[in-house]
C-alpha cells in the first residue's frame, strides 16, 4: 500500500499514456499521451513536477512490465530519482478485470495501474549493478546465439542427409572438420575427385589433430559414403548451395559465441559472485555467469524461499473445499533461463566423474533418497530446489561452498546454537 501520489504509465513502443492520482486514490491528472522521445519525456517530467508542487509530495511511478519497451522507461525515471514500481502483468491484468464493464483502452489502463498501488503491496525497482546487468545481457545473448546455432545445424544436417544419408556417420556435421569440408566441397561427387583428394586429406589430418592414419580412415569412409549417395541421395545442385549457406551460418555463429565466451570470462573475473558459484560442484564456467546474471543482486531476496519463487520452481497449490491437489506442477513463473541452468546443474550434480566418484556426493545421496518415492523428474525438481537454496546461502554469506554431509551439518548447527546460548 502507498500514501503518496502515483503516476500510472501505459507503455507502448513509440508513446505512453500517463495519468496521476492523488494520495487518496482520486484522479488528479487526466490521462495524456506523450512520445518516448527526449522532448516527450521532458514534457512528462514537467507535468509530474506540477503534480508534486500541487500535492506537496513527490509522486511514485507505476508501470506494467512489457518487455524491452518498458525497460527504457523504467531506467529513465530511476535516473531521475523517482521511486518506480515495475508491475508483473499477471497482477495488473487481474485488477483490469475487476469491473463489470468491458472497457480496455490505454487511458483507462494508465489510471488502473496508478490505482493498483493502493490495493497491492509491491517492492520498488532498483537500478541493477552495472557488472551484473552486463553479465545478464551477455549470457542471454550467448543463449540466443546457441539456440540459433542448434537450429541452423539441424537444418544443415537434414540437407546433407538428402544428398549423402551416411555422412553424419562419418563426420559430426557440427564439427570444425565437417563444416570446413562441406563449405568447400558440399557434394559427394566433389569428395571423390582426384583433384580434391590432397585438400580433403589435409583437412582430415590437420583439423581433428589425430594423425595421418585417422585421416586415411575417414577419407575411406567418406568415399564409401559418396558411393552410397549415388544410389540413396538426391542429386540437385540447389542442395549444394543450401549446405554452404547453412555451414557458413554455423561457422559465423561459432565465432560470435567464442567472442561472447571471452567477454563473459573477462567480466566474470571482476564479479566475486561468479567464483563463489563455481565452488559448488555441478556449477561450472558456463552455468555460474548465467545463474548470477539471472538472479542479479542477492540482497533483493530476504530468504531462500523468495529466490525459489522468483525462479519459478516452487510447487503450485490446488485446494478447494475438501479437495487437496496432489499432482501439482511447478509454477514456472520466473526466468526460464535460470530454470534451464538449474536443470543442467542438477543433472550434472548427480553424475559420476570419469574416475567413478560422484560430482557431488551429498546431492547424489539426496537424489537417491528422493527417487525411492518420486519419479525421476520430480526428484530432479527437488535437486534444483536444493541447489538454489545452496546458491542463496553461498551468495548471501559470501563464502565458498563446503561439501559436508547432513550429519555434519546438524552437528555444526547444534554447535552454533550452544555458542549463542
Amino acid at each position: 500500500m502507498i500514501n503518496r501520489p502515483v503516476v500510472g504509465i501505459d507503455v507502448a513502443k513509440k508513446f505512453c499514456y500517463y495519468a496521476a492520482v492523488s494520495s487518496d486514490c482520486t484522479t488528479f491528472l487526466k490521462p495524456f499521451k506523450a512520445l518516448n522521445t527526449k522532448q516527450g519525456l521532458l514534457f512528462v517530467l514537467g507535468e509530474i513536477k506540477k503534480v508534486e508542487e500541487a500535492l506537496s509530495s513527490k509522486p511514485v511511478i507505476a508501470l506494467e512490465s512489457t518487455g524491452h519497451y518498458s525497460q527504457r522507461i523504467v531506467h529513465f525515471f530511476l535516473k531521475q530519482g523517482f521511486e518506480v514500481y515495475h508491475i508483473n502483468p499477471l497482477i495488473s491484468h487481474s485488477i483490469k478485470n475487476s469491473v463489470v464493464r468491458k472497457v480496455k483502452t490505454d487511458r483507462v489502463d494508465a489510471l488502473e495501474l496508478a490505482r493498483l498501488l493502493f490495493v497491492h503491496t509491491f517492492h520498488p525497482t532498483t537500478i541493477p549493478q552495472e557488472p551484473l546487468a552486463n553479465l545478464k545481457i551477455l549470457t542471454r545473448t550467448r543463449g540466443q546465439l546457441v539456440m540459433q546455432r542448434v537450429e541452423s545445424l539441424n537444418k544443415l544436417q537434414s540437407t546433407i542427409e538428402q544428398i549423402a544419408p551416411l555422412f553424419p556417420d562419418v563426420l559430426s556435421p557440427g564439427s570444425l572438420t565437417a563444416l570446413t569440408l562441406v563449405s568447400k566441397f558440399p557434394t559427394p561427387c566433389e569428395w571423390t575427385k582426384k583433384a580434391n583428394q590432397t585438400a580433403i586429406m589435409e583437412m582430415l589430418e590437420t583439423l581433428p589433430r589425430k594423425g595421418k592414419s585417422y585421416a586415411q580412415q575417414k577419407y575411406a569412409a567418406l568415399l564409401s559414403c559418396a558411393d552410397d549417395a549415388q544410389v540413396t541421395g538426391i542429386s540437385l545442385s540447389a542442395y549444394a548451395c543450401a549446405i554452404q549457406c547453412y555451414a557458413s551460418i554455423v561457422q559465423s555463429l561459432d565465432a560470435q559465441i567464442s567472442a561472447l565466451n571471452q567477454q563473459i570470462k573477462v567480466l566474470s573475473e571482476q564479479i566475486p559472485g561468479v567464483a563463489l558459484l563455481k565452488s559448488i560442484p555441478g556449477v561450472g564456467e558456463t552455468l555460474a555467469p548465467i545463474i548470477l546474471g539471472e538472479i542479479g543482486n542477492i540482497d533483493r531476496f530476504m530468504s531462500a524461499k523468495q529466490l525459489v519463487a522468483f525462479s519459478g520452481i516452487d510447487p503450485s497449490v490446488k485446494q478447494s473445499g475438501n479437495f487437496v491437489g496432489t499432482k501439482n506442477k511447478v509454477t514456472k513463473r520466473g526466468s526460464p533461463l535460470l530454470r534451464h541452468a538449474l536443470y543442467i546443474a542438477a543433472t550434472t550434480s548427480i553424475r559420476k566423474e570419469s574416475k567413478g566418484s560422484q560430482v557431488n556426493s551429498v546431492i547424489y545421496a539426496y537424489y537417491q533418497r528422493k527417487i525411492e518415492t518420486k519419479t525421476k523428474k520430480q526428484a530432479l525438481g527437488a535437486i534444483m530446489n536444493k541447489l538454489l537454496r545452496i546458491i542463496f546461502s553461498v551468495l548471501k554469506n559470501q563464502k565458498t561452498f563446503q561439501l559436508i554431509s547432513p550429519a555434519q551439518q546438524i552437528e555444526m548447527y547444534q554447535r552454533n546454537l550452544r555458542k549463542v546460548a
